[in-house]
């Protein structure tokens, strides 16, 4: 529990609007919900949670600067800020500034200290520094070697091994362990009151030992920028073929998903997700890895593109109708929406596969895959890439050391932000490790339409032509037009992508073609088209002898057969305008065809006013499901929707206005008319140093004023000092019956 700090609720109340609003901004979780006053946002910055949130966003020069600040004021005295940057042998004025900025530090540069909350959230340890001899419960410091001199003195009899172990703890962690049997050189450290025993395994170097050992500086330096190393130098036109690359291929395989589980709807697992089996089926459709399945599937989700169609059998994974829209735009339009869609994401892919604390499997779309830290963590991993040169692709370990500059509280493991950096790769904000344009138009704030114009940028001059082989291959040498790559898709089968896209003739490709509606002749006219040099003659020969053995039957599609009772009211049927839209067809003298559904047709004749049976092939009454599965909306696995930043502007106009209130309630002139306002009132004497007097509910109904004068208002509990008892006592706030000034 934070003690309620009056120089930081004075602070704040002295500060303009304008420096509130930055500081709400650098500490977003004070504004949420927006404190009742001034005075409860300084409660709230006192806070051991708040302050705590707070360091991790700290790089590696202020949390040294604060934690050094702790240091010399555990004592609770104040320091100066010469003191503090003669210890750290750097002017800290700046990162004292800075900290203040963000309500982590009070005091003019003549008498400054951490704010409240600060030391608890630091920890036990500040700047690798054990406890104080006092807080050992060691009494007086009589043969302790607490200044340099007195140490080098007594090392200087010291035997092999201590002045290695005693460098070992100098600089932290400042304990050490033992085993079975105690070394003579901690025994002799023992011994001469250098380190002290806190239990059979475990030893401690005192703070001010440390200190003494550390030659009276705080900390071994203070690092002033993030480390940057010379990282690998890509060409700039490699990086941006690698990200054009990496965008075409992800949404390739993301129409593959969309077309797969159109006509093959996977299953939904009863706790959400896919089932393994499933992501091995999309891993072999798409002819990649489990790992990459797992990711394309997930990147459906982000994008809402998938979710929970109802169909008999139970709930399956199927396309939304959002897809059909986003299939429809240009390329770069979706990728653009694709990499803002997994920049936000607070999904996890990479531990798709992965087993759980329980051993449960992790399932691919499952809401088990959700992580709050997931997105920043994304953000942190791009913008530090940013920190390097332009088209500089710096390793994971590189990313990660300056990672842990930048918030060395919160450094993210190192498979996880490998895993981060190769999800970047495939989306395609990476190319060869480098950050490309586009992902760097995303980080700078631009918008979709920005970001996509960048990738535009990049694309390659389309390839309307290619070459065919006689050995049945095809290259188009560079990204082919969207009119070429569509006559590729329908007649050839991919062999390899890169630089150049190499296909493959054969006789199921061709057929699959003809499958399509197209005729040999009209197939071989559009690939001499496309082609530079006259057709193969194996190519010619291939297509004209799949052509004939595919005539040989012919199917024609009829999605619905009818049957009526004789010949006029076929006749009807056909001729009736209102069943224009269903291509009804004679197939015999009492049967017509339709290209529409059963469930469709069925309702169409209703709505003439017929009375259709719907019957299965054997004549048995049916209810047929529609054919091609489709969600009716996007599932939700993104978890509760972010919260926006905070209003600053107007959480400031809120605050002031309420702290006039609560100095009116404390002042009496005003009269309270909610418990809240009991609230503000306590908070604001807590700030103030004043006392109130208060009724306190006690058992079987009766209850007793007492004057107090509060000290803290935290956690539903009042901390305050009782004047007539001039005692320390805690109350409920529910057992406060009421507060009025003193």
């Amino acid at each position: 529990m934070a003690t309620s700090d009056p120089e930081l609720a004075e602070a704040l109340r002295a500060a303009d609007d304008r420096w509130l609003a930055a500081l709400l901004e650098h500490r977003s979780d004070l504004g949420r919900p927006v404190p009742s006053s001034v005075t409860a946002l300084a409660a709230r910055a006192g806070t051991r949670a708040s302050a705590g949130r707070a360091l991790a966003a700290l790089d590696a020069r202020d949390l040294t600067t604060l934690e050094a600040l702790v240091v010399l004021c555990d004592d609770g005295r104040p320091t100066t800020l010469a003191a503090l940057s003669g210890g750290l042998g750097i002017d800290a004025a700046a990162a004292v500034a800075r900290l203040r900025d963000r309500a982590l530090v009070v005091g003019e540069d003549g008498a400054i200290k951490p704010a409240p909350g600060v030391a608890e959230a630091v920890g036990p340890t500040p700047l690798g520094l054990g406890p104080r001899l006092r807080a050992l419960e060691i009494r007086g410091y009589e043969g302790w070697p607490t200044t340099a001199p007195a140490l080098r003195t007594l090392l200087g009899a010291a035997p092999e091994g201590a002045r290695t172990l005693l460098d070992a703890l100098t600089w932290g962690p400042p304990v050490g362990t033992l085993g079975t049997e105690v070394p003579p050189a901690a025994r002799w450290l023992l011994d001469h009151h250098v380190l002290h025993r806190l239990s059979a395994t475990e030893v401690v170097l005192p703070r001010e030992v440390a200190l003494a050992a550390r030659g009276n500086r705080l900390a071994r330096d203070v690092p002033q920028q993030p480390p940057v190393a010379e990282a690998a130098d890509r060409r700039p036109e490699v990086v941006a073929a690698e990200v054009v690359a990496a965008s075409d291929e992800i949404l390739r395989h993301l129409g593959l998903l969309l077309d797969s589980w159109t006509e093959d709807p996977p299953a939904t697992l009863r706790a959400g997700g896919l089932a393994a089996r499933d992501v091995k089926q999309l891993a072999t459709t798409l002819g990649v890895a489990v790992e990459r399945a797992a990711l394309v599937a997930e990147l459906a989700g982000m994008l809402g593109l998938v979710g929970h169609a109802h169909i008999d059998d139970g709930p399956r994974w199927a396309p939304t109708p959002a897809a059909e829209d986003w299939r429809a735009r240009p390329p770069e339009e979706r990728w653009a929406e694709l990499a803002d869609a997994w920049l936000r994401s607070a999904r996890v892919p990479w531990l798709a596969g992965t087993r759980n604390d329980r051993g449960a499997l992790r399932s691919a779309l499952s809401p088990d895959l959700h992580r709050s830290w997931a997105a920043p963590l994304r953000r942190r991993a791009l913008t530090a890439v940013a920190a390097w040169p332009h088209h500089a692709g710096p390793s994971s370990e590189q990313v990660r050391r300056y990672l842990a500059w930048t918030s060395p509280r919160s450094v993210p493991p190192a498979a996880t932000l490998t895993a981060v950096l190769a999800e970047a790769e495939t989306v395609g904000l990476l190319g060869a490790g480098a950050l490309g344009e586009p992902a760097r138009a995303l980080l700078t704030g631009g918008d979709r339409a920005a970001v996509a114009a960048s990738l535009r940028a990049l694309y390659p001059a389309a390839v309307s032509e290619m070459i065919v082989q006689g050995d049945l291959t095809g290259v188009v040498p560079g990204r082919p037009s969207e009119e070429l790559a569509r006559l590729l898709e329908a007649c050839a089968d991919v062999d390899s992508r890169g630089a150049a896209l190499t296909v493959r003739f054969t006789t199921s490709s061709v057929g699959r073609a003809l499958e399509a509606g197209w005729s040999d002749s009209e197939l071989l006219a559009r690939l001499q088209q496309a082609s530079r040099a006259p057709l193969p003659q194996p190519l010619e020969y291939m297509v004209r002898d799949v052509a004939r053995r595919h005539r040989r039957v012919r199917v024609q599609p009829a999605a619905t057969v009818i049957q009526v009772d004789d010949e006029a009211a076929a006749l009807a049927l056909l001729s009736d305008p209102r069943l224009a839209a269903l291509g009804l067809r004679t197939v015999g003298p009492t049967a017509l065809a339709a290209d529409a559904t059963p469930l469709t047709v069925h309702d169409a004749l209703r709505s003439t006013g017929a009375a259709p049976v719907l019957e299965s092939s054997d004549g048995k009454p049916l209810q047929l499901p529609s054919g091609r599965a489709r969600a009716s909306r996007p599932a939700e696995l993104e978890g509760p929707p972010h919260e926006g930043p905070v209003a600053a502007a107007e959480a400031v106009a809120a605050m002031r206005a309420g702290e006039r209130r609560a100095a009116a309630l404390l002042a009496g002139t005003e009269t309270m008319s909610t418990p809240g306002e009991e609230l503000a009132l306590l908070r604001a004497a807590a700030a103030r140093g004043s006392q109130v007097r208060i009724v306190v509910a006690g058992g079987g109904g009766t209850s007793q004023e007492r004057l107090v004068r509060p000290l803290s208002v935290e956690a539903g509990r009042v901390r305050a000092l009782d004047a007539a008892r001039e005692a320390e006592i805690t109350v409920a706030t529910h057992r406060i019956v009421s507060v009025r000034p003193a």
